[in-house]
């Protein structure tokens, strides 16, 4: 006779997967310590995922998805200002990474570039999900350039490229911002967005 695995059981371990990771990190973290986290047995993590990497796979996609629906769509989609829109995000990354380096004692920078600093040439899956989260994400920054160069708040240029600089700015922060365990550093560099967002 088969045992019924909870319902819930799925979500906790990529919740589990997508705190430890963040944490810790991919390697550090085994499939005993996601079970552990999860409160899940070692067959149920079987059940729903062939290997640890398709489980952070899952827990990947499943975050971004969280982060979209919760933080960049409403951001982006509020009608507001473009130059706003890319400020509230600023002000929004800085109040929840202060409030976590509280909470764990330590600055956790952003999961999807620890995670693509440490296993983009490890596993081509994972950098293949990343890079797509990264893609989306620079969607969401040229649409705010778009907006703020339609409402003349910038000067026409090449609003893709801007967007890149300005995700790449923005990880550069938090990687600076992790290694000196302060968040005053993301704090810091964070107003140069502005500047990118105004160049040619």
């Amino acid at each position: 006779m088969t045992t019924a695995i909870p319902s819930d059981t799925h979500g906790r371990l990529l919740q589990a997967t997508t705190r430890l990771m963040w944490e810790r990190s991919f390697q550090a973290v085994s499939v005993d310590d996601l079970c552990a986290r999860a409160e899940a047995k070692k067959g149920s993590f079987y059940h729903f995922f062939p290997s640890k990497i398709d489980l952070a796979i899952a827990a990947i996609e499943n975050s971004w998805e969280q982060t979209r629906r919760g933080v960049f769509e409403p951001i982006f989609g509020d009608g507001s200002s473009g130059l706003a829109q890319l400020q509230r995000l600023i002000d929004m990354i800085d109040e929840y990474q202060s409030y976590l380096a509280t909470e764990k004692g330590a600055y956790l920078g952003c999961p999807f570039g620890n995670l693509g600093q440490e296993m983009a040439r490890q596993d081509d899956r994972i950098r293949v999900t990343l890079q797509k989260i990264f893609d989306a994400h620079c969607g969401y920054l040229e649409a705010a350039l778009t907006r703020a160069e339609q409402a003349g708040e910038i000067q026409a240029g090449n609003n893709r490229e801007r967007a890149k600089k300005i995700f790449a700015l923005l990880e550069g922060a938090f990687l600076m911002g992790k290694v000196a365990n302060d968040p005053q550093v993301f704090r810091s560099i964070a107003p140069a967005v502005m500047l990118i967002a105004a160049s040619e």
